[in-house]
């Protein structure tokens, strides 16, 4: 902490190489119970539990980015930032006790959300305050938040089901606004060494949420052979995915067109999505490994093609087209039976980090 106060300043042009403070990585500590509380929604046998989990992963998902964009720009690391994210702390864990009953709970997780929003929002207003050349930016950022909160916050005058379809609603004006300000972000780009670190310790949570699965399917099931097998392979996957992913870790993809940038930041979405959901499938495995592996090929398929976008907007089609194609691929085996679809789906992610690795040093990224 440089000081016990600070108004908020400009990050970009910091001359100290980014890293995550340890302030952020205790924000970090709470995603990691909301995203295990999400998990468990899906691991559920509520014949809705897929659109269940979606609605209530992204707006997870997002309260994470508005701080983490937040914290790129202006975190000054001082007693009033602080006393800005613990807030936040405190509203997202209310947003994870939620989700276990969100059908008796919903009101909870709304106003627990919106606080989490307004609290971003009265940071927003501050830094654009103190930081003059940000204001553009940060007004429009406080003027979309400022809505879709409004928006969640009517919710509460329905009841499910119609509140979820407002929640919607409201989920499309929060995501919508920092494309909104894309010729103010140019302005003010985000620094590029912080921001690449942060989505990966994101990735790092649900990567761990595959383990943590594969662990409750193992307690909860006689330990074979054939499903220690099914464990070990749903790991080494997991692990192909974080290889394929810190293996092309583009700090300047953040830099590099603004629609690029955004992006990039975008499909971290749908791959947290299916980095969570490949580990509820690899647990349903365990617990019937001899039916079909759309549990695990479906999630796995995500996984690889958001790879291909990603690598896509760092420049490198080479390596987008194999995760593409690779992606198509583990998608055609989805019907198989769990063991042998999941051997073919390590084959894809064994045959890739291999094929990475021969590749020279200085090609790649366009």
């Amino acid at each position: 902490m440089t000081s016990r106060w600070q108004p908020p300043r400009l990050r970009l042009f910091d001359p100290a190489p980014r890293r995550a403070t340890w302030l952020e990585l205790l924000y970090d500590l709470v995603f990691v119970v909301a995203v295990a509380e999400v998990a468990d929604v899906l691991a559920g046998s509520d014949p809705g539990r897929v659109p269940t989990f979606v609605g209530l992963f992204v707006p997870i998902w997002w309260a994470w980015a508005g701080y983490v964009f937040y914290a790129n720009r202006f975190d000054s690391d001082d007693v009033s930032h602080r006393l800005l994210a613990l807030p936040q702390i405190l509203a997202v864990a209310a947003m994870a006790a939620s989700v276990s009953d969100i059908a008796g709970r919903s009101a909870l997780f709304a106003v627990s959300y919106v606080a989490a929003r307004l609290v971003l929002v009265a940071a927003y207003v501050r830094a654009g305050r103190h930081v003059p050349d940000a204001r553009p930016l940060t007004t429009r950022y406080a003027a979309g938040f400022t809505l879709a909160a409004a928006v969640w916050l009517a919710s509460l005058a329905v009841e499910p089901p119609a509140r979820y379809a407002v929640w919607a609603a409201a989920m499309v004006i929060d995501l919508a606004t920092p494309l909104l300000a894309r010729t103010q972000q140019g302005r003010l780009p985000p620094q590029s060494e912080h921001l690449p670190e942060r989505f990966g310790l994101f990735v790092v949570i649900v990567l761990g949420e595959v383990v943590a699965a594969v662990v409750t399917g193992l307690k909860g099931h006689e330990v074979t052979p054939g499903v220690l097998l099914v464990a070990l392979a749903g790991v080494a996957v997991a692990m192909a995915f974080w290889w394929l992913y810190f293996g092309h870790v583009d700090e300047s993809v953040v830099l590099r067109t603004r629609l690029a940038g955004q992006v990039w930041v975008y499909s971290h979405l749908p791959l947290s999505l299916g980095l969570v959901a490949f580990g509820i499938g690899i647990e349903q495995a365990i617990e019937h490994p001899s039916g079909a592996s759309w549990a695990v090929g479906v999630p796995a398929a995500l996984v690889f093609a958001v790879l291909g976008v990603q690598h896509l907007c760092s420049g490198d089609r080479r390596a987008a087209a194999v995760r593409l194609g690779a992606a198509a691929l583990t998608l055609a085996t989805a019907a198989l039976p769990v063991p042998a679809a999941l051997a073919l789906i390590l084959l894809y992610g064994a045959a890739q980090v291999l094929g990475d690795l021969r590749r020279p040093i200085t090609e790649g990224v366009a």
